[in-house]
């Protein structure tokens, strides 16, 4: 008796002793056997799983007898006091393997979250059970002296530390979150297939008989150009072309007494035709100083009074005529946005008049080259013909369209302007 004594104090003294963690892991698996005689012992852990065993410096813990043992404990972690145990205690499936692993009677001892078990071929008897469990008290209490402590300090800092690496992730999964890039650009709803007014010939337009918006049918007169100069030049053509002509029947009648008239009569007759063809050119251009309208539906143009008194040429741009609505929008894009246009990007339009009924459209034509607008900015001219269901709106309403790009993450949607203007200040 005086020797059992005499070895638990000589153990307890060794694990009071003790520097670090293992060294009482070692003490409670390796040197107990002074104590209490055994063949094996685990110390286990809930968190890590088994940290010693009896006879091995190191813990193999893919190893078949680590993941039995593993197995074990999860069914013994419930225990609240020690407890003898052997095979026929544990389900059949690791009964089979407890011969290749252990001896036949086992002992656990819980130590709130860790478990030493120690294991012979004769039973536990109450007096071993009562000193392994005073051992067994013993190794908790030095093992939570000698972990690390935690002050409140570093709790602070740890959660201080969880919570920004929570924040950065939330972050960096917020910039990089998808989102769909878009530009947005002023637009209105232009003719899709205008027909369009060109000046007949070269002129000054001398008045405007119809107002911008009008509607008007076919055949209509439109605009007119000054008559002045041609009805001067048709007088002066007309007398010529009867000069020409009494030339012409005096000549025919001398040649029946005058040999050499007969030569002149080709002549002249030439001379006379030739001015009865300038007679009726200028009277045909003169029917066409007033245009009329090809098609019935609205006349587009701008201010009337811009063009009174212009001068024009031949084939030049005085008004179109559109049907009101066979419409598709027309948007103005900014030089620094016309890269994320494609064609074929869905565009929406929102119309002033109508900001809550959005009109959908599909991107067809992008202008090369950027021109000047009537405001006097620099933009890119973008045509969108309307989807097949969309309510055609009316020609000339206008709103704000917003054209669909690519799929970018959120930080380049929020940052690619502020980063485009840094560039052209700092240039990189």
């Amino acid at each position: 008796m005086n020797e059992i004594i005499l070895s638990l104090l000589d153990l307890q003294s060794r694990i009071l002793a003790a520097k670090r963690p293992v060294e009482v892991a070692f003490l409670a698996v390796d040197l107990t056997h002074t104590l209490i005689p055994y063949r094996q012992a685990v110390l286990w852990s809930k968190a890590d799983g088994v940290i010693t065993l009896s006879g091995a410096a190191v813990v193999e813990n893919g190893s078949p007898y680590v993941l039995w043992l593993g197995q074990v404990f999860g069914i013994l972690s419930d225990l609240d006091g020690p407890a003898a145990f052997t095979a026929m205690d544990l389900p059949k499936s690791l009964a089979e393997q407890w011969a290749d692993w252990l001896p036949a009677h086992a002992l656990a001892l819980p130590m709130d979250g860790e478990m030493l078990v120690y294991a012979r071929d004769e039973a536990f008897g109450p007096q071993e059970i009562a000193l392994l469990a005073h051992l067994a008290a013993l190794v908790r209490t030095a093992r939570r002296a000698l972990l690390p402590r935690t002050t409140l300090q570093d709790r602070m800092k740890a959660l201080d530390s969880r919570r920004t690496r929570i924040i950065a992730i939330a972050a960096l999964g917020v910039a990089l979150f998808p989102v769909t890039g878009s530009v947005l650009a002023p637009a209105d709803s232009a003719p899709a297939h205008p027909v369009i007014v060109r000046a007949p010939l070269d002129g000054v337009v001398d008045h405007i008989t119809v107002q911008p918006n009008d509607t008007v049918t076919e055949g209509q007169a439109l605009f007119e150009l000054d008559a002045t100069q041609l009805a001067g030049r048709l007088d002066v053509a007309r007398s010529q072309w009867g000069t020409a002509e009494a030339e012409y029947r005096q000549a025919a009648q001398a040649m029946v007494f005058d040999a050499k008239a007969k030569a002149q009569v080709a002549i002249l007759a030439g001379k006379a035709e030739e001015k009865s063809a300038e007679v009726r050119l200028l009277e045909n251009q003169l029917a066409r100083i007033a245009v009329k309208s090809p098609r019935a539906g609205i006349a587009v143009f701008d201010d009337p009074t811009d063009w009174i008194g212009k001068p024009v040429v031949v084939g030049e741009k005085v008004m179109a005529v559109a049907d009101e609505k066979d419409t598709e929008v027309e948007a103005w894009v900014a030089a620094a946005d016309v890269g994320e246009v494609k064609v074929g990007a869905k565009l929406t339009l929102f119309l002033n008049t109508a900001p809550l009924s959005p009109v959908r459209a599909k991107v067809k034509i992008i202008a090369y080259e950027a021109s000047a607008r009537p405001d006097s900015t620099i933009a890119h001219r973008v045509r969108a013909s309307l989807d097949e269901m969309e309510i055609r709106p009316r020609l000339g309403l206008k709103g704000t369209a917003r054209i669909d790009g690519d799929t970018v993450p959120l930080i380049w949607w929020l940052f690619r302007k502020p980063l485009a203007t840094m560039r052209q200040f700092v240039g990189f």
